[in-house]
């Protein structure tokens, strides 16, 4: 059972304030590097990453919001910002398939990743427990994004893949060592673990950046070179 700190404010019961609070602060942190990604890369990898940064920020301000006003919105705003999380890992997994050269590989995988997000979705709303979006998160970001960007640093023996897997490994660490953990009755696991993914954030988006500069440097230097003219 989900205790809540409550406080008045303008009539009204608020839950949890520093957890909005911390929720709008990744919000803002995913909507300027997913804007960023969308418009200083001209990278279909960086264009579906920001898409993965997008969602992920537009889930943090409803799912903040969800816990602020929860006496009166109920659990319908948090499914459906868990539903947004999902829609984020999705874009990553997209964003990963990118970097795969094989049409028929990467046919195969689209069409798990889909899949796999049909069932996420039926869990979601009949289940109605984070469990799932975990589930999912340690799937998407682990089984799949990590595995792909791991292949590509064997394949090209270049670091910058390997940035990825290990800012998620970071990610990772940053939620498993926040449970437990609470301050106080205002700071509790939920306020600790989102601060502590701010700095993850920041590194993921310098992660992904890199990756998607040297993709773009790696189909520019496939491109054949225009004979010139005697």
């Amino acid at each position: 059972m989900i205790e809540h700190t409550y406080i008045e404010l303008m009539g009204l019961e608020l839950a949890d304030p520093l957890t909005f609070i911390s929720d709008i602060l990744m919000a803002v942190f995913c909507a300027f590097f997913g804007h960023r990604l969308f418009h200083d890369l001209k990278s279909k990898y960086a264009k579906l990453s920001a898409y993965f940064f997008l969602f992920l920020g537009v889930s943090a301000f409803l799912g903040g919001t969800s816990h602020l006003l929860d006496l009166y919105l109920g659990k319908t705003p948090h499914l459906i910002a868990w539903t947004l999380q999902g829609v984020s890992i999705l874009f990553f997994q997209l964003a990963s398939l990118r970097l795969l050269p094989s049409a028929k590989v990467k046919f195969f995988l689209r069409a798990l990743i889909f899949s796999f997000f049909g069932i996420f979705i039926a869990q979601i709303f009949s289940v109605q427990h984070f469990d799932v979006v975990k589930v999912n998160s340690i799937v998407g970001l682990i089984g799949f994004v990590s595995c792909i960007h791991i292949y590509k640093y064997f394949e090209s023996k270049d670091k910058s893949y390997l940035r990825i897997p290990l800012t998620i490994i970071l990610f990772a660490r940053a939620l498993i060592h926040s449970f437990g953990l609470n301050f106080n009755k205002w700071i509790d696991q939920n306020v600790i673990s989102h601060l502590l993914l701010l700095p993850c954030y920041y590194l993921l988006y310098n992660a992904i950046k890199k990756v998607a500069t040297l993709k773009k440097k790696t189909q520019q230097a496939l491109q054949p070179v225009p004979l010139k003219e005697k």
